[in-house]
């Protein structure tokens, strides 16, 4: 791998690091557990994955069509 993956890498790892770090402390902070509410378990289940494939669906080339026969 290239050094720049191993960048690319590692700063997606300490993102993921921090975040964790960042719940842990909320989850001292708030030890309650937060009120079911569907919409919003909704929206959070499906709202990334419908987003992800809008976006992977706008960003989508085909190749151009062949214009000549043989």
């Amino acid at each position: 791998m290239t050094p720049s993956k191993f960048l690319e890498v590692g700063r997606l790892w300490s993102a993921a690091l921090v975040l964790s770090i960042l719940l842990a402390a909320a989850g001292l902070r708030w030890p309650q557990p937060l009120p079911v509410q569907p919409a919003l378990v909704a929206a959070l289940v499906l709202g990334p994955p419908l987003l992800l494939a809008l976006v992977v669906l706008l960003r989508w080339r085909l190749p151009p069509a062949d214009q000549g026969g043989e």
